[in-house]
């Protein structure tokens, strides 16, 4: 006579993901849908890094579209509770779901580092993030090989299948902390570098600390994937269905963050109307926009407009100021560049 074997507890912890997941990631898509248009009617086109995070919203959109569909397969669930068809069909949508997500993770961040390219010219800045961008990609790529090749045929991702060889998973834990390490020393860069830019901007301190403040959201990004890292411990462990809800919960919150955190910055000037009507930034702290600037022309040119102007109001003219269409330094400091929208677009 069979043995009736004890089903355990049902419990569909799927809400874990759906709720945070769904609030955050329609902000991030408004947020990626203005930071488009307002660059697109401010200069006339799209820089680099604006592409790379349209890339990385729509994959991380289709991360969503199939973390979805597993949850409606049964994802969440104890696996005995699931039908052995909706059991393949949700851990194969896990399956690209992670595949997504990797690939958008890697194009946020490479935005990140494309718009702090603009500025500045010296080789010290842009080799230290075309270094940052490198290791990236690498990273990468060793994931998706690790995706690809962790399991042999990769069909025993999402279906039991005979004589199947998989890699051990301590050495996959391990380079998932050393990795985890990584991202945090890239995360501290971002959020520090432009400490250079806003120290040099000709910015009232109201401005200065909303421009620190916007330019330093990624580290929020940081706070998850450090959640995230608790997880590592029981990598492997548990029901397939339920234990893998918590760090794929994690690792998109981290990226959709993430996203959030790149495409602020971009927002700056209506982000500044929203709090002057609300009272927290008054009108006189505001100075120019950052695109003008004004430079002391040489005493030759003044000489020479002095000459110009003749007997008529010649005594009255002292100073002459050229605009800049760049980021407003001060007197003194590093320009980065001088073409149209190189820093102005993005503060």
């Amino acid at each position: 006579m069979a043995t009736a074997v004890a089903m355990p507890p049902y419990s569909n912890n799927s809400s874990i993901y759906l709720v945070p997941v769904t609030i955050l990631g329609v902000i991030a898509l408004v947020l990626v849908v203005l930071r488009t248009y307002t660059r697109a009617t401010r200069t006339r086109r799209l820089y680099v890094d604006d592409w790379l995070i349209l890339g990385g919203e729509v994959l991380s959109l289709l991360s969503m579209s199939f973390a979805y569909t597993a949850i409606s397969h049964g994802w969440g669930k104890p696996m005995a509770y699931v039908a052995p068809s909706d059991l393949k069909l949700a851990l194969k949508m896990q399956f690209g779901m992670q595949l997504s997500w990797l690939f958008s993770l890697c194009l946020v961040r490479l935005s990140v580092a494309a718009s702090l390219l603009r500025f500045d010219s010296s080789k010290w800045w842009k080799w230290t993030l075309y270094s940052i961008m490198g290791l990236q990609c690498l990273i990468t790529t060793s994931y998706f090989v690790i995706q690809l090749g962790q399991c042999t045929p990769i069909a025993a991702s999402w279906e039991t299948v005979p004589d199947v060889v998989c890699w051990p998973t301590t050495p996959i834990v391990n380079y998932g902390w050393a990795v985890s390490g990584i991202y945090i020393l890239m995360d501290l860069a971002f959020s520090l570098m432009p400490i250079k830019l806003i120290r040099g901007l000709s910015r009232s301190t109201s401005e200065k600390a909303l421009i620190g403040f916007l330019m330093s959201l990624g580290l929020l990004a940081t706070a998850i994937l450090c959640a995230k890292m608790s997880t590592f411990l029981v990598f492997g462990a548990g029901d397939a269905l339920q234990a893998t809800m918590l760090p794929s919960t994690y690792a998109i919150l981290e990226n959709i963050v993430g996203i959030i955190a790149c495409s602020l910055p971009a927002l700056k000037s209506p982000t500044e109307r929203i709090l002057k009507k609300l009272g927290i930034l008054k009108e006189h702290q505001l100075t120019r926009p950052s695109f003008v600037n004004t430079v002391q022309l040489s005493s030759e040119i003044e000489h020479g407009a002095d000459d110009s102007l003749g007997s008529q109001g010649s005594s009255h003219l002292t100073k002459h100021a050229s605009r800049i269409d760049s980021v407003a330094f001060k007197t003194g400091s590093v320009v980065s560049s001088q073409r149209p929208g190189t820093g102005s677009d993005v503060v």
